[in-house]
């Protein structure tokens, strides 16, 4: 009974931080970027699919309803809203899903595909004049920084002890 208050504790604490996080704390962006993949590869590795969908949904709900991280021009990431749920869906799949790999390997797959995604929606959206150009370095090279960062952040929470 106590592990599963404990484990409940533990998660309302990490779907509060993904909240939070980008609503208190919205600059740099690689800063709050890199806490908030932290926090999916953390639930990536303690959590079921099942539980773990507000660590997926949250932190960008919070970026919006601060309505700063992209100054005058947050109305914009409310298009991107599907990519980055989507995004950080895969994210929390593809680590889960290859725990044989290297871990190295596991952030370097999980990076390039949510980056890949999320650059993808930018540059259609650029092309079909919807957001400005600085939107395919947000959600490309900046996400691909802040993913690698998370994944090294969570690795030090989630490594085994010795």
């Amino acid at each position: 009974m106590k592990t599963i208050a404990l484990a409940s504790r533990l998660n309302l604490t990490i779907y509060l931080a993904a909240f939070f996080i980008p609503l208190l704390f919205t600059h740099p962006q690689i800063i709050t970027g890199t806490i908030v993949n932290a926090l999916i590869f953390t639930a990536a590795g303690k959590m079921s699919k099942k539980i773990a969908w507000p660590v997926l949904v949250l932190p960008s709900l919070g970026a919006v309803s601060r309505g700063l991280l992209f100054g005058p021009l947050t109305f914009f990431l409310v298009y991107f809203l599907p990519f980055i749920w989507l995004g950080n869906y895969a994210e929390f799949v593809l680590f889960q899903l290859t725990p044989n790999q290297p871990y190295a390997v596991r952030i370097g797959l999980v990076a390039a595909a949510k980056y890949l995604l999320l650059l993808g929606a930018a540059n259609v959206y650029f092309q079909l004049q919807i957001v400005p150009r600085g939107f395919i370095t947000s959600m490309g090279l900046t996400q691909l920084i802040t993913a690698v960062l998370g994944g090294l952040v969570a690795y030090l929470w989630l490594k085994p002890k010795n």
